[in-house]
C-alpha cells in the first residue's frame, strides 16, 4: 500500500463545482487498488454563504462555515485540506491558523503556471467572480510577478460571466442550460480578445464550462492546477506547496 495523507475538501461552493474537483483527485491518484487511494473527508457545505455577496455587498461572511468545515478535519485527523472555491481563499489568512494541516492555496501555485503555459507571457486574462477580482486575489500575486492582469469590463463581467455562474439554470445550479453555457462561451471569446497571452479559470465553475473552448496551452484551469498539487501533497512524505 502506498504512503498517503488524509485529505479534507471543502465543497458546496457550488455543488457541482465541488464534485468535479472530487473526480479529478480520483482520476490524478496514483492507485492500482481501492486501498491505494486517498482517505477522504468531503464536505459538501452548501451553507457557506455567497463569497462574491459578503466581500461587495457585506452579505454575511463565509469565515464562521468555513471554520465548521475545518473543525470537522480537524477531528477527523486530516492532513492536507483544498477549497473547491478560489474565492473562498479570500478568508486564507484568517482561517489558515485554526488547523495543522496543510491547506493548498492555488493562488500561490498561479504565477508559476502561467509561465509553463505561456513562456514570455505578459498580459493574463482571469475569468472569475466579481469578489475575487475586486479582492485581488489574482492581481496581489501576479502584478508582483511583472504581469498584467486583464478582466472583462464592468458591463460584460455581471451580465455575461457573472450570469453564465449565477442565472436560474446557470453554472451554479443542479441543471446548466444552454444559455448559461453559451453566456461562458462567449466570456472566453471577449478574454481572448482583449490580445492575451494565457487564460486563467479563476473561478471553479469555469471548470464545468471549459473543455469546449480550450485554445491549448492558453488556458489555465485552477480547479486542475489545485487537485493536482493537492494529490502532490497526499502521497508526498513531505508536504509540497509554495508559500
Amino acid at each position: 500500500m502506498v504512503h498517503k495523507k488524509k485529505l479534507g475538501i471543502v465543497g458546496g461552493m457550488g455543488s457541482r463545482a465541488g464534485a468535479l474537483f472530487l473526480q479529478k483527485i480520483i482520476d490524478l491518484s496514483p492507485a492500482s487498488s481501492d486501498q491505494d487511494f486517498p482517505e477522504i473527508i468531503f464536505h459538501n457545505n452548501s451553507c457557506i454563504p455567497d463569497r462574491t455577496k459578503a466581500i461587495l455587498y457585506n452579505g454575511p461572511s463565509a469565515l464562521n462555515d468555513i471554520l465548521k468545515s475545518i473543525e470537522l478535519f480537524n477531528s477527523s485527523g486530516v492532513e492536507v485540506i483544498s477549497m473547491a472555491c478560489v474565492t473562498s481563499y479570500y478568508y486564507y489568512d484568517q482561517f489558515k491558523h485554526y488547523t495543522n494541516a496543510r491547506i493548498i492555496n492555488p493562488l500561490h501555485l498561479i504565477s508559476d503556471a502561467v509561465r509553463e503555459a505561456s513562456a514570455g507571457a505578459s498580459r493574463v486574462g482571469v475569468l472569475a467572480t466579481s469578489g475575487t477580482i475586486s479582492a485581488g486575489l489574482f492581481h496581489a500575486v501576479l502584478n508582483k510577478e511583472g504581469f498584467e492582469v486583464i478582466t472583462l469590463n464592468k458591463i460584460d463581467q455581471e451580465e455575461i460571466f457573472m450570469r453564465a455562474v449565477y442565472m436560474e439554470d446557470g453554472f451554479k445550479s443542479a441543471n446548466i442550460s444552454m444559455e448559461a453555457r453559451a453566456l461562458m462561451d462567449l466570456a472566453f471569446e471577449k478574454i481572448l480578445a482583449a490580445d492575451v497571452d494565457v487564460v486563467i479559470g479563476g473561478c471553479t465553475e469555469v471548470s464545468l464550462g471549459a473543455p469546449s473552448m480550450l485554445q491549448g496551452g492558453r488556458f489555465i484551469d485552477t480547479l486542475d492546477l489545485l487537485a493536482r498539487k493537492t494529490v502532490e501533497n497526499c502521497y508526498s512524505t513531505n508536504y509540497i506547496t509554495i508559500e
